[in-house]
């Protein structure tokens, strides 16, 4: 007589990361709207810092090392999270999978809400959008003090900073998204670990009011000035592959969803939550 084994394979566990100026209670109603609809879901709702302001002033390399704290100190995320990031938190989730993804608990997929994944700048002909002390505390400084290591240690905001006017010295001086980039010190490792998800789910809206340009959620950046907005498809770094952007969305892995959301609606808008992104987040171990 043979046996039936019946092998029920678990949800994988969700770790929630907040956007600037926040804590981590600010977005516990998504981690609970996810729980409420995946029953017995583990989701993590990971803190950087210690208080809203810590987002602002750490800067973007050592939020990303405190969530990867968060996330293997947690024995439940040994063998894979889904990574879900909202505006800033979703940058720190891109920088924890191209830097330890291959030597930590592994992302398996990432999931990302208004995140500014191709960087922020606003100011001389696009409008900059009050949120908190960002971004006026860096719109009132001359753009050559920006990149300085003064500002880059003390602005974590600065470090994805991307001014269409200055891309020089932001080359020579931003500390962290021409990295992400692999513009700065390339390294295959990053590359390899961006393409290690099955997929990225990338969030957008042109009523943002937030992220500037707003299709920096979906890898897009200004052009030659804050007028035109370059997409993903037409950045030299997707040409080039350089970090395997190109290499994912040509195997339809890049999946990018305008959501009609403004960027503080993400954390207060249950219905939109649990029917355009919740759907992302059943996946099985």
């Amino acid at each position: 007589m043979l046996s039936l084994v019946c092998i029920i394979n678990e949800q994988l566990p969700v770790v929630l990361m907040h956007g600037l100026s926040q804590t981590a209670q600010d977005v516990q109603s998504i981690a609970d709207w996810i729980s409420e609809a995946i029953p017995g879901t583990y989701v993590k709702n990971c803190e950087v810092g210690n208080g809203p302001d810590a987002t602002l002033v750490m800067t973007l390399n050592s939020q990303i090392s405190e969530l990867s704290t968060c996330i293997n100190n947690d024995p439940k995320l040994k063998k894979g999270f889904i990574g879900l990031g909202y505006s800033n938190g979703g940058i720190l989730m891109r920088g924890y999978l191209e830097l330890y993804n291959h030597k930590k608990a592994p992302m398996k997929r990432m999931v990302t809400l208004s995140a500014p994944l191709g960087g922020f700048f606003c100011g001389t002909h696009s409008p900059c959008y009050t949120f908190g002390e960002f971004p006026s505390i860096l719109t009132n400084l001359a753009a050559d003090l920006i990149y300085t290591k003064i500002i880059q240690n003390v602005l974590g905001p600065s470090n994805y900073w991307r001014d269409p006017y200055n891309l020089e010295s932001y080359l020579e001086g931003c500390a962290t998204l021409p990295t992400l980039d692999n513009l700065v010190n390339p390294s295959e490792q990053k590359k390899k670990n961006f393409m290690s998800v099955d997929k990225m789910v990338l969030f957008g809206s042109a009523k943002d009011g937030a992220i500037s340009p707003w299709q920096s959620a979906w890898f897009g950046t200004w052009g030659k000035d804050d007028r035109e907005v370059t997409p993903m498809e037409h950045r030299d770094v997707y040409e080039k592959d350089l970090f395997g952007l190109k290499t994912m969305d040509q195997q339809g892995r890049i999946h990018r969803f305008e959501s009609g959301l403004g960027h503080l609606d993400y954390y207060q808008d249950k219905d939109f939550i649990v029917s355009q992104v919740v759907p992302w987040l059943e996946m099985e171990a």
